[in-house]
């Protein structure tokens, strides 16, 4: 009977270590590759909208900013408790891939006054970008509650949003999908 289900386990491991994606070296970290929008992972399912605003920062955003890189959405409020535990995990990954050419963080605030994220960005000391557009959030995404994080691929598709996913899920099939390489 033990020979049986050592057995057994060792097939189902053979079997899964085949299906997985082989892993490719890109700078310092290994990642697997995953074809772009046919992923289990990740599903890309509709074209993000055309939009043109700016961020708190007086940075403009468009959506031609988003195409060629993979961008994480995070799309959250001042009042939300829940949204605001994830920001130093937002922070970290903004930090890590400021500047690349890959991937990057783009968040929408949902609330009305712009100055009081202003506020509530200085006093936390974050840097990611914040777009302050409810409207504009809610034409783009369809918000169905906050904190929402959505992922949005090389192409512009936009995923369908995560609501069982950790934040850390997210960013690291993200980060795999963004440094795989392009179909």
């Amino acid at each position: 009977m033990r020979s049986l289900v050592s057995g057994l386990i060792f097939a189902a491991l053979s079997i899964s270590a085949q299906q997985l994606p082989k892993p490719v070296s890109e700078g310092a970290a290994t990642i697997a590759r995953i074809p772009e929008a046919v992923s289990d992972r990740l599903r890309f399912v509709a074209p993000l909208g055309d939009f043109d605003v700016s961020a708190i920062d007086g940075r403009h955003w468009r959506l031609a900013d988003l195409k060629g890189r993979v961008t994480v959405i995070s799309i959250w409020a001042t009042t939300c408790g829940p949204c605001l535990r994830e920001h130093p995990e937002i922070q970290r990954s903004y930090e890590k891939w400021r500047g690349s050419d890959r991937i990057q963080v783009l968040t929408f605030s949902v609330d009305s006054a712009p100055g009081a994220v202003r506020a509530y960005m200085l006093q936390k000391k974050y840097t990611f970008p914040v777009i302050v557009n409810e409207a504009l959030s809610e034409r783009l995404f369809s918000n169905i509650g906050i904190p929402q994080t959505w992922v949005v691929d090389r192409q512009g598709l936009r995923s369908e949003p995560f609501t069982t996913w950790s934040l850390g899920r997210i960013f690291m099939e993200a980060e795999r999908l963004a440094f795989s390489k392009p179909n």
